[in-house]
């Protein structure tokens, strides 16, 4: 039997995208640390592929 729900409790439990704020720097901070990057880094690889961590990811692992 399908069981209907409202829409909002189902979209209540996804996750927004993450992304990294360049503008906070706490934000920089936890992200430099979980992507094991420097700041520096990390601002250049935003300039080139965006804030998306999904992107990030992608553009700071190693090529091998």
């Amino acid at each position: 039997m399908i069981q209907l729900v409202p829409v909002s409790s189902v979209l209540g439990q996804v996750r927004p995208a993450q992304a990294v704020d360049p503008q906070n720097e706490a934000s920089v901070e936890m992200w430099t640390q979980r992507l094991n990057v420097s700041r520096d880094d990390l601002i250049a690889a935003i300039a080139e592929v965006g804030p998306s961590v999904t992107a990030l990811r992608r553009h700071l692992q190693p090529h091998g």
